[in-house]
């Protein structure tokens, strides 16, 4: 079989996938799919007036990014405060490049997070650079080699087999689709090409081939570790929504992008009936030939400035349909769905809201994202180790994500009846002073001294 063959869950949910990002890039990416999202209303008429009327049909229809800005604000729950690196010296150049390509680390998590909100799914891979065999110590010193974190999305991941190893399941083989730009002889257009790199056992040991499209093996290497030993697994991880193993786990966004490709659909309707019907049409009795050659010249003026003149007892009046409210109707219940899905940023809390209200109204969307943070946050430390692995570092290394996805402010109320209690000495001020800093509106970095210290300066002030 070719190394391109796909795996059948991957082309299961590969179109899941394509929907979700169709949603997260906007209205131009929904609507350039044109019949993918939005059928056409008469599609056995083939007419060129027909297609014009479905281009038309396309533009009048409102595609409002509920998906894309649902996760905007998770991202942005995740991410006010930034993660905390812990991270051993001989790594610490990861937290400034982690994917060779002077993408941060922070930056790294952040799009990992992202990647598996929108597809469940993604795959990491610790990769570290093979010198020439024919170098010596020295020079090969000088290359300043470095392990390094290459992220992989969900669509890059085509195929995967797993076996069971003393008693433990491993991967025995992932394929990776990279794409490679093959430069033209003039060196200014270039054609992109699908490679794919089979990441795999053989023997027990971790073995390296890049394919070409006429699957041909041009490039084969043996990773080996600091020590020279060989890998006795593949250092490429799956990051997922629900369990970071190879199964594909259900994406977070897709079922608000579902329902916000059938609000699409709705709005496409409510469009189209009020371009037809919307406008009143003027309708006159009572006219004969004569009278529309001669007095309104084959024309009528209408507007608060003008005058239609008619004959006895001819009459005129404005013809206007109904509202048609079944399209605008469905319109707000996928508007609702989505909220009761978890697309909360769409909807504003009305008035003063308490810490414990918000965590109850958060609840089902932040137990989700929990997962996800949590799984990256457990991937991106195992990477880490493969990278001291590559690189032979020793430390340990750790990383911290936010899990304080909404501001927990206090009520003033509470805070005075804490006084009160502290008034009274049935609490005391380290108490006073932690349940501040857990609300925000104390420092974390202000320790009781520091406290204590200033507040004996400003008594001698």
């Amino acid at each position: 079989m070719p190394a391109s063959d796909q795996h059948p869950e991957y082309r299961k949910y590969s179109p899941r996938w394509a929907m979700v990002r169709d949603c997260v890039s906007g209205s131009d990416e929904v609507k350039s799919k044109g019949t993918d999202y939005l059928p056409q209303p008469n599609p056995i008429d083939r007419s060129e007036e027909n297609k014009a009327r479905y281009r038309d049909y396309v533009q009048r229809a409102s595609f409002i990014n509920f998906t894309g800005s649902t996760l905007d604000g998770l991202l942005g729950m995740v991410f006010r405060r930034a993660p905390v690196f812990d991270i051993a010296p001989p790594l610490q150049y990861l937290e400034y490049n982690a994917t060779g390509s002077g993408i941060t680390l922070a930056q790294t998590t952040r799009s990992a997070i992202s990647q598996v909100l929108q597809c469940g799914r993604l795959g990491l891979l610790v990769d570290y650079p093979q010198a020439p065999d024919n170098l010596s110590a020295a020079e090969v010193s000088s290359l300043d080699l470095a392990a390094h974190i290459l992220p992989y999305k969900a669509e890059t991941v085509v195929n995967w087999q797993t076996t069971v190893i003393a008693g433990r399941r491993v991967l025995s083989m992932v394929v990776l689709r990279e794409d490679f730009n093959i430069a033209s002889d003039d060196g200014f257009s270039y054609e992109v090409k699908p490679y794919h790199r089979v990441l795999k056992l053989e023997d027990g040991f971790y073995v390296q081939c890049l394919y070409n499209n006429e699957n041909e093996i041009v490039e084969r290497s043996e990773p080996r570790m600091s020590n020279g030993a060989r890998w006795a697994e593949i250092p490429f991880i799956f990051v997922g929504a629900a369990n970071n193993d190879e199964l594909i786990d259900k994406a977070p966004l897709y079922d608000i992008a579902s329902t916000n490709i059938s609000h699409y659909r709705n709005s496409a309707d409510f469009e189209e009936s009020s371009f037809i019907v919307g406008q009143p049409t003027p309708v006159f009795a009572g006219l004969t030939q004569s009278w529309v050659d001669d007095v309104l010249k084959g024309g009528v003026l209408l507007g608060s400035r003008t005058a239609v003149l008619l004959p006895e007892s001819a009459s005129a009046s404005l013809l206007q349909a109904d509202p048609n409210s079944m399209p605008q109707s469905g319109m707000k219940e996928k508007e609702l769905q989505m909220v009761k899905i978890g697309a909360r940023i769409i909807e504003s809390a009305s008035g003063n809201e308490t810490a414990e209200a918000a965590r109850m109204r958060y609840a089902g969307q932040t137990s989700k994202l929990a997962i996800v943070v949590a799984n990256v946050e457990e991937a991106l430390e195992l990477c880490m180790e493969w990278c001291a692995m590559f690189m032979g570092s020793i430390g340990e290394n750790e990383i911290t994500i936010n899990r304080e996805y909404y501001d927990k402010r206090v009520d003033p109320q509470v805070i005075m009846a804490e006084l009160a209690l502290y008034d009274r000495g049935l609490i005391a001020s380290t108490d006073l002073r932690a349940n501040l800093r857990a609300s925000g509106r104390l420092a974390e970095d202000r320790t009781d001294e520091d406290i204590d210290a200033e507040a004996e300066i400003t008594e001698i002030l």
